[in-house]
């Protein structure tokens, strides 16, 4: 009786220990709840506890991971047949992922599948710590450093998970020795016996004193300095960024080095915002991502998905872009009316209102017009014929938010008599008071607990762009005022052509901005330019007689674009999922990482990936014939003929077949037949010149006589490389 309530009283103690692994990682990756991976966890131990036979436990560990990932993100359920296809084809991609050392193309189902093996692997090595070795010092080391790590390098407090790991880890180890003195050959295994009760009841009195000892006496301060800094440094964790467009926006702060490389040139009349995606969830640290997307696809020279501006002027106009690499993502001005490109197909995100090409994109030309900003038009707007949804929406602050910023905000606009007076009001005493300086070398970093916009506004008052809008923003919003948080590109730096009626201009990485964008009804989303020494290359009409009557004519002035969203400003379009604001559209926010949520260091989710190494390495060792096989899958979907042939060129490389930077295509090609004794590549590259160097600009798929070539020379070079 005895040693069953020992075993029950580990295992509750093994499930205990092992949940410690769960809750910070729910709370990083935003699961909806952690319940379910306890109960994986609590039966895969009850498995091993009892003694299940592997012929068992296997196919009962790959069942419960495929119904919890379900659980997490089977959209019509874990027994329909697309959650069926899904999870295997999440499966081996993600593994395809990790084995071509592409980790930002990791999926999250796919971390949680990764993370729920890693439990698998980690209940079994507990039980049989506990159960055949008698020790948990290994498991609970682990589990000490894994909660030091997440609870040092994220913004997740395992203070007290720390402090019950080591109280369930202490009472582990005195079962698990308990369990070994009282083995029959124990020479004071008696004496246990005898006095059990006292032994056990003098053990947990002493683990009470340790813990009230350590939790109220008072505690003497650190006599080394934070170490951490240097650790982040080496890992190149939080260190100083460069400047440029990124996604990650979650967490704000710190300085950033220049980067003068040239990212596109644009050809058109006048400089232009190049806005490239909005934001709508401050954190506190940062802006998170929206739980819901929704995207809309269409094609070259359609109609322009997202509108930001609920009225134009004048003729259509055109901006001619260029990227010198092959871009994933389309910047375009305020006023665009459509995309004109080689690429037919595009994906606007309705909530990010950021534009990817279905491939990539290198050259394309936008159709725009000028949009209004009458600034009496502003001023009369009528808040009040806004939906409540949307209102709350574009006023989300942080409940933490110090008070003192919003009283900030009041002190600034009291003598301003309508919303957009307020708004120039806030924007004025950001860029031009002379209280706060423009910096990208002395940003400072947000400490712990902290809220980024506070201690922009009353402790350093130094930083960039990111500072100063994200800090009007969040003082519109504690004035009830819709706002949101725009990035992409300033105009950059421009050259008159030698007729003088456009100008080409060159945006680099230095160019990559951030600014605020009001929503004033009969206007739309109208931008803003806080940050102190940049102006606003966008046109305002001034509030007289003459404007008011003709809100067609061209404007001038100095704020900012916006954007209008006329089917946000009715209930029935606002549906509350997620969203920044436009208004056909629906509403944006960009994602960086996460909704109060929280952008996880990369380097984090290979704790988890580190347990299942050994499926790494034989990966690695296979990484030829899994890198053929997958072209060798590609080609039933028929690719374009140029896609495929660049394959070939990666696979010869992995295969140590590289070609000579004196070499051209033809003669690379004349020498590896030479040497497989084969004329296949030199037939495929013919043909890929052929197609480059010919008239068409649409590429072409793959023909079946082309695609039996690649799989021939696939099958040569297996049996070469054997």
């Amino acid at each position: 009786m005895k040693k069953k309530l020992s075993l029950i009283l580990l295992f509750i103690l093994s499930v205990l220990l092992i949940s410690e692994w769960i809750y910070p990682f729910a709370e990083l990756t935003e699961l909806s709840t952690a319940s379910w991976i306890i109960l994986f966890i609590t039966l895969s131990l009850a498995s091993f506890f009892t003694h299940l036979r592997y012929y068992w436990t296997i196919p009962l560990h790959i069942v419960m991971i495929y119904v919890v990932a379900g659980i997490y993100y089977a959209k019509d359920g874990i027994f329909s047949g697309q959650w069926f296809s899904s999870f295997f084809q999440i499966t081996f991609s993600g593994f395809s992922d990790m084995v071509q050392f592409r980790p930002s193309d990791i999926s999250m189902d796919f971390i949680v599948i990764v993370f729920l093996i890693a439990l698998w692997l980690l209940s079994y090595i507990t039980t049989y710590s506990i159960l055949r070795k008698q020790r948990i010092m290994s498991v609970l080391i682990l589990t000490v450093s894994y909660l030091a790590v997440i609870n040092t390098f994220t913004d997740y407090n395992s203070s007290w998970a720390i402090v019950r790991t080591v109280l369930e880890g202490f009472l582990l180890l005195h079962l698990a020795l308990t369990s070994r003195i009282a083995t029959p050959n124990r020479l004071n295994g008696n004496s246990l016996k005898r006095n059990g009760i006292i032994y056990h009841a003098f053990i947990l009195f002493l683990l009470a004193v340790f813990v009230f000892s350590s939790l109220m006496l008072p505690k003497k301060a650190p006599i080394w300095p934070d170490p951490v800094p240097v650790i982040r440094d080496a890992l190149g964790i939080n260190t100083t960024r460069t400047v440029g467009y990124s996604e990650d926006d979650t967490e704000l702060g710190g300085a950033v080095k220049k980067d003068n490389a040239t990212v596109f040139k644009a050809r058109t009349d006048n400089g232009h915002y190049w806005r490239v995606e909005s934001k709508r969830i401050y954190t506190g640290v940062g802006w998170a991502n929206e739980k819901s997307t929704e995207l809309q696809q269409f094609s070259s020279g359609d109609n322009f998905p997202i509108q930001l501006s609920e009225e134009t002027a004048g003729e259509a106009k055109t901006a001619e872009i260029s990227f010198e690499a092959s871009s994933e993502y389309v910047p375009y001005p305020y006023g665009t009316q459509a995309i004109n490109s080689a690429v037919d197909t595009f994906n606007a995100n309705l909530t990010t209102e950021k534009i990817t090409p279905t491939n990539t994109i290198k050259n394309y030309t936008i159709e725009l017009k000028t949009p209004v900003y009458n600034i009496e038009t502003m001023q009369k707007a009528d808040f009040s014929t806004l939906p409540d949804s949307f209102v709350s929406k574009y006023t989300q602050t942080p409940s933490e938010l110090p008070k003192r910023v919003a009283t900030l905000a009041n002190k600034i606009t009291k003598d301003a008599d309508s919303i957009y007076d307020k708004t120039k009001a806030i924007e004025s005493y950001l860029s031009a008071s002379g209280e706060f300086t423009y910096s990208t070398d002395d940003a400072k970093e947000t400490p712990n607990g902290a809220d980024y916009v506070d201690q922009f506004l009353f402790e350093t008052k130094i930083g960039y762009c990111d500072n100063f809008s994200t800090s009007m923003v969040v003082m519109l919003r504690t004035l009830g005022i819709p706002t949101r948080w725009a990035k992409g590109y300033t105009p950059g730096e421009g050259e008159k052509d030698a007729k003088g009626d456009k100008a080409t201009y060159t945006i680099t990485n230095n160019n990559a901005h951030s600014w605020p964008e009001v929503f004033f009804p009969g206007t739309g989303w109208v931008p803003f330019e806080p940050t102190a020494t940049f102006s606003n290359p966008e046109n305002f009409q001034e509030p007289t007689t003459e404007t008011a009557n003709k809100p067609d004519t061209p404007n001038e002035s100095s704020s900012e674009a916006s954007k209008p969203d006329t089917t946000e400003k009715t209930p029935e379009q606002d549906t509350g999922s997620s969203s920044t604001g436009e208004a056909p559209q629906k509403k944006s926010t960009k994602t960086n990482t996460s909704t109060s949520s929280f952008n996880i260091p990369l380097w984090i989710w290979w704790v988890p990936v580190g347990l299942v190494t050994v499926l790494l390495t034989l990966a690695v060792i296979c990484r030829r014939r899994i890198r053929s096989n997958l072209l060798l899958r590609s080609l039933n979907n028929k690719p374009s003929f140029s896609a495929a042939y660049n394959k070939i060129l990666n696979l010869l490389a992995s295969y140590k077949y590289k070609r000579q930077p004196s070499e051209t295509l033809r003669q690379f090609a004349n020498r590896i037949d030479s040497h497989l004794q084969i004329d296949i590549l030199s037939k495929l590259t013919k043909i890929y010149e052929a197609e480059i160097y010919g008239q068409t600009t649409k590429e072409r798929q793959i023909t079946n006589q082309e695609a039996e070539y690649i799989e021939k020379l696939i099958l040569i070079l297996r049996k070469k490389n054997s």
